[in-house]
């Protein structure tokens, strides 16, 4: 049997079984790059949630003004009273449970803990939100009720408004 000749390679494999230390390096960073723009993405959107969020209460709050006013006026009609009897010109607040408009006070609504409900009792943490109603009369037979709801958000003074119009059309 003839002899076989053993032969050693000495040379390096030519394929790369593993990542070299600067591989790891710029995957390390490529990642913490991707992470880094992520977070900042959901820091940003939970700040407009948190924008959205106040807006969303103060129109609440803005339309609850109105509806309180207009519930205000038809008492009147079911009291007999004329129009615009208990709705006179001025600026006020109001809160849900108002039989009548309150005179104006520059006061922060207060939210209660237990029931959730919003007013300015003194029961209750203070709110962002600030109230105001202002009644003006156009002729006759036309109010007219602008309800302003303000707050403070990141330094920043924001409003909601809204307008509506009573009339006599008893």
């Amino acid at each position: 049997m003839p002899k076989q000749l053993l032969a050693i390679n000495h040379s390096p494999p030519t394929d790369n079984a593993g990542f070299t230390l600067v591989e790891v390096l710029i995957s390390l960073l490529i990642f913490s790059i991707a992470l880094t723009a992520i977070f900042y993405i959901l820091v940003i959107n939970i700040g407009n949630a948190q924008l959205i969020k106040n807006n969303f209460i103060a129109s609440g709050l803005v339309q609850e003004g109105i509806e309180i006013v207009r519930n205000i006026r038809d008492n009147d009609w079911h009291l007999g009273n004329s129009f615009g009897a208990t709705t006179p010109d001025g600026t006020y607040r109001v809160q849900w449970n108002s039989q009548a408009l309150l005179p104006f006070a520059d006061l922060f609504l207060k939210k209660d803990s237990g029931n959730g409900l919003v007013s300015y009792d003194d029961t209750g943490n203070n709110t962002l939100f600030k109230r105001t109603v202002t009644i003006s009369t156009v002729s006759g037979v036309e109010k007219e009720v602008v309800v302003t709801v303000t707050w403070n958000e990141r330094g920043i003074s924001k409003s909601v408004s809204a307008e509506d119009h009573l009339y006599n059309w008893r």
